[in-house]
């Protein structure tokens, strides 16, 4: 191997550290996009511990719980959870933008924001996730001016964003 090889591959192992994450978190499928803000960014997937999510310090991508259910599931809540910022450079400092009707996708679907919140950082998150009711995700984040508080984005599945493969 040559010294200009062995470089680019150190210096690509970096780039996966600082911006993949890395350690018990897996890379989920797809991407979470929301045109409005101007978000797309990489979901990992990572376990839960104690009944908390064990998210990462990485800033640009957002988090799920490892077992949790797919985001094009035909029911329940899935739960996602990013890190605001106050320089800006978070993926969940635009969050609470994320207006009633904005539109987000997650891994071939596209979901309707019905509501948005702001909620105190100690108020427990365990009823954003569950197994029934209609389909709809949730994104959770730390508010970028006040980190007390946390906000909170509930978007319903209004169709997939991408078309059904066709019958053969």
């Amino acid at each position: 191997m040559t010294k200009a090889l062995r470089a680019l591959l150190a210096s690509s192992v970096v780039f996966g550290i600082l911006f993949v994450g890395v350690g018990p978190a897996d890379a989920a499928s797809g991407r979470v996009k929301a045109p409005s803000i101007g978000m797309s960014a990489p979901i990992v997937k990572v376990p839960v511990k104690n009944g908390r999510l064990q998210i990462g310090d990485n800033l640009h991508v957002v988090y799920t719980d490892k077992r949790g259910d797919p985001p094009c599931d035909q029911s329940g809540s899935t739960f996602y959870a990013g890190h605001a910022w106050r320089s800006g450079n978070g993926v969940a400092d635009k969050w609470g933008q994320l207006t009633r009707g904005k539109i987000i996708r997650f891994g071939g679907c596209k979901f309707r924001v019905t509501k948005r919140e702001f909620w105190s950082e100690e108020r427990s998150v365990r009823p954003l996730s569950r197994p029934g009711g209609p389909p709809r995700i949730v994104l959770y984040g730390c508010k970028a001016d006040d980190y007390s508080k946390a906000t909170v984005v509930f978007a319903r599945k209004v169709g997939r964003s991408v078309p059904f493969p066709k019958a053969a």
